[in-house]
């Protein structure tokens, strides 16, 4: 009996949480709800309260049917051993000089379709991590979101705008108790603009009342760089540094490239007084993937050495930061919607060798020997 009583009151709490107030920048001007299916109530497992945030992303593009989409890939990311998801979502501005970011019905995540999808995933056991971004339309060449500034310079308008996009995202986390909300990623132009950062970093806590971070360029986090810090309880950073010097590396350079890496971050962190968490931690599965981890375009090509390399990188990062104590999460990026295999040659890990070092990995299973010798490969790979 009290057993159906906890599992009414549940279900109860959950629908509840499934209104949210529509964005200011949503420009549909609809806000009919999505015929989408129910969220489970039942919990799966209990919610982790301790130790480092150990999870996988997912991205979510589009916006009332996320929830149909994207709901199947949380009990997948649970059954690998995470214990966080971080869910990525969308604003979009036309190009790197508009002053346009907005929330578009087609392409941004639905308020009540991501709440949905953070009740799952509290369902399941995990923890969740909010990260928007901002994405251009039609970038020109060469743009991306660490290129925006505002025409003339109007930083102040652009950060109205700004503040009203993480706003949106700011009462979600705090309707559905996320554990960590991202107040930005990789803005690197506007990162000069501490005084603005701060008045949006102090509107977002009026909001919300849990963890905040910031995600920061792999090569543009440092004090000289961003000045905000202090504001943030968490700092978040990505991990695309230069590994190798060609493809097809050893294990032994990568491993001496993260030692000196991982001096100059701890010095980093030393001085910010914050925990780090990586927010993108991941490598396609190309050849060349260790030299350029940020650029998936560099060779768009499916090989068995490329999903070798793919998992040495993630071995050797494993070995350079899982038991380092100043470091509170790491998110491996990504799980999607693709079938992942031998034939893929994206940054998913799902049906490839790298899959199987992060299955244990999130399991606390002990590593086999270095993958070059592994069983997993069948082959030295020497």
């Amino acid at each position: 009996m009290q057993t159906s009583i906890r599992v009414i009151l549940a279900i109860c709490c959950v629908w509840a949480a499934w209104v949210v107030r529509a964005s200011p920048l949503d420009d549909s001007g609809d806000t009919t709800a999505s015929a989408a299916p129910a969220t489970p109530q039942a919990p799966v497992r209990a919610v982790s309260t301790e130790g480092q945030f150990r999870g996988l992303a997912i991205q979510l593009h589009g916006g009332r049917e996320i929830y149909d989409r994207y709901h199947e890939l949380i009990p997948e990311v649970a059954a690998m051993g995470a214990d966080t998801v971080m869910f990525v979502v969308h604003g979009w501005q036309r190009h790197a000089g508009s002053l346009d970011l907005h929330v578009d019905p087609y392409r941004s995540a639905d308020d009540e379709a991501l709440g949905k999808l953070l009740d799952l995933a509290a369902v399941h056991g995990m923890r969740r991590v909010l990260m928007p971004v901002v994405l251009l339309k039609s970038p020109r060449t060469g743009e991306w979101r660490g290129k925006i500034i505002p025409p003339g310079r109007d930083w102040d308008a652009w950060f109205d705008r700004y503040e009203q996009f993480i706003g949106k995202y700011a009462r979600l986390a705090e309707k559905h108790n996320v554990e960590l909300l991202m107040v930005g990623s990789e803005l690197i132009k506007s990162e000069r603009q501490t005084k603005q950062w701060r008045k949006t970093i102090a509107s977002v806590r009026d909001i919300y009342h849990g963890s905040l971070g910031y995600s920061a360029n792999w090569d543009h986090y440092q004090t000289s760089k961003i000045g905000f810090w202090d504001d943030l309880d968490v700092v978040g950073m990505t991990s695309y540094y230069k590994l190798a010097n060609g493809p097809n590396p050893k294990i032994e350079e990568l491993d001496r490239n993260w030692a000196k890496i991982k001096s100059e971050i701890l010095a980093f962190q030393r001085e910010v007084d914050r925990p780090i968490m990586f927010t993108e931690v991941g490598w396609c599965s190309q050849e060349g993937a260790a030299k350029e981890g940020w650029n998936y375009f560099a060779n768009e090509m499916a090989t068995q050495a490329g999903q070798r390399e793919q998992a040495i990188l993630y071995e050797s990062f494993m070995k350079a930061w899982t038991n380092e104590p100043n470091v509170n999460g790491i998110i491996w990026w990504e799980w999607n919607l693709s079938e992942g295999g031998a034939t893929d040659y994206g940054y998913t890990p799902k049906g490839k060798l790298a899959e199987t070092y992060l299955r244990l990995w999130l399991q606390n299973k002990p590593r086999p020997q270095t993958i070059g010798r592994s069983a997993v490969m069948g082959e030295t790979g020497e």
